[in-house]
């Protein structure tokens, strides 16, 4: 069989480079308040012959590869890792913290991963307290040693882009972010999503359902999403949905490529997202398409379809083939129980907010 056709409907792939990072960002899943790698004994690094190994396999489909971490930024092969994707023809995208993109601009810019998404969570001393003191004037200067590389290379890539995570402490700070902190016109993307979250109820319900249907004994990766959603409670929803409207028009006007997640710009529709009422949201789905177009492998080698929820593992990269996985029992046990609907903390996902296919489509491959 055609590698492409055993691997049908894979477009987008992400390796977890490593799971150590040079911040502690408040909100952060793996390392933030309620971060769960703050407990792990040992911390993975994926092995480079994995990734390579993975991309091959791949190659013929082609689909967009994006990096995570930890810190990408931190991996020792990163530039082996870019330049494999890259010689065979696919995209690449690469957040980072920014902390070390000055000391790394001229590798990245030869290099040439196509995006490079920059956190920035607001002008100087919110950032700073969101993200670690230092951090906003370390990434100005990444920003501008990669621009200047660039320049001095004649190459527009790697695009430079700006992600931004909205929490309760920097809601209504965007605006002075990008129209007073930042020069709008000189990105070429910009991202804004919301911190992404359960509620304890909706994490308990999906351990619960790791034990009955999977028998997986415990969840600590999802863990590190639960929130009480009375911490968001006071947030001017008005204000934020205001400053968001005005950010999606400069970019439009300025032709600068933005998204934000949820897509839908409404004040009551960003209460119902805060206040994890997640059904009055106007982007809900009762449906996710990405167990059918997406896989994640971990730093362990581990893989799943779904986000950062390494707690469910579909197969190790290191030991079966992209297809043996990808077609595998396992995954496509996963997939029968999502087409029976949503798991009960599915919606706290970032990519649940992607809208980068239909479910009908995804579900005829």
């Amino acid at each position: 069989m055609n590698a492409s056709h055993g691997i049908a409907g894979l477009r987008w792939v992400v390796f977890q480079l490593l799971e150590a990072c040079n911040l502690r960002c408040r909100m952060c899943y793996e390392w933030g308040e309620t971060g769960t790698y703050k407990k792990l004994p040992d911390l993975n690094v994926l092995d480079i012959e994995i990734l390579c190994s993975v991309v091959e396999q791949c190659r013929e489909a082609r689909p967009y590869y994006e990096f995570f971490g930890g810190e990408p930024l931190l991996y020792p092969h990163l530039e082996r890792a870019i330049r494999c994707i890259r010689e065979r023809g696919s995209d690449v995208g690469i957040p980072t913290n920014g902390i070390l993109l000055e000391e790394q601009a001229e590798m990245l810019v030869s290099a040439q991963p196509t995006t490079l998404w920059v956190s920035l969570d607001g002008p100087r001393e919110l950032n700073d307290h969101q993200r670690g003191k230092g951090s906003f004037e370390r990434v100005q200067r990444g920003l501008e040693a990669v621009r200047r590389q660039r320049e001095k290379s004649g190459t527009a890539q790697p695009r430079l882009g700006i992600l931004t995570t909205v929490t309760a402490s920097n809601h209504t700070s965007l605006e002075e972010l990008f129209f007073q902190s930042l020069k709008l016109e000189e990105l070429d993307c910009v991202g804004i999503v919301f911190q992404n979250f359960s509620t304890l109820e909706e994490h308990e319900a999906y351990a619960r359902e790791l034990r009955v249907e999977f028998g997986i004994p415990s969840a600590p990766c999802a863990r590190g999403y639960v929130r009480d959603p009375a911490l968001f409670a006071s947030m001017d929803f008005t204000a934020l949905a205001r400053q968001v409207e005005r950010i999606a028009k400069a970019c439009s006007d300025r032709g600068i490529a933005f998204y934000v997640h949820p897509k839908t710009i409404d004040a009551e529709s960003y209460r119902h997202y805060f206040a994890a009422r997640r059904r009055e949201i106007a982007d809900f789905k009762s449906r996710c398409a990405f167990p059918w177009i997406y896989l994640e492998v971990a730093a362990s080698g581990e893989t799943t379809p779904c986000h950062t929820f390494y707690d469910l593992s579909v197969g190790h990269a290191g030991r079966q083939s992209i297809e043996e996985i990808w077609r595998g029992d396992a995954l496509q046990r996963l997939r029968a129980r999502l087409r029976r609907g949503l798991m009960p903390n599915c919606a706290a996902c970032c990519r649940y907010y992607n809208n980068t296919t239909s479910i009908t489509e995804a579900w005829s491959r």
